[in-house]
């Protein structure tokens, strides 16, 4: 199964409202995503499999998406994320 990498800039990114205007357009998320933390995570286990995604300029990232991140990669097997 071949991985389709995703590069997304997070600088400025403070927010999780912020957060989820950035990923809009840049993720292949399914129609109907709910736009929110817990359906983030739902589409990264789910499709995690397939995808790498490297968060550039993620220094003041929000802890509350590197933990869900970090939950992600542990439970889905494939799935990589970078945080750089």
């Amino acid at each position: 199964m071949k991985k389709r990498e995703y590069r997304i800039d997070l600088g400025g990114v403070r927010s999780a409202r912020a957060l989820h205007a950035r990923l809009d357009g840049k993720l292949p998320f399914p129609e109907g995503y709910g736009r929110n933390l817990d359906a983030l995570y739902d589409f990264l286990t789910e499709y995690g499999p397939r995808l790498r995604i490297v968060f550039e300029n993620a220094k003041g990232a929000p802890a509350s998406l590197k933990r869900l991140c970090a939950d992600a990669v542990a439970g889905t097997p494939g799935l990589e994320i970078v945080f750089a």
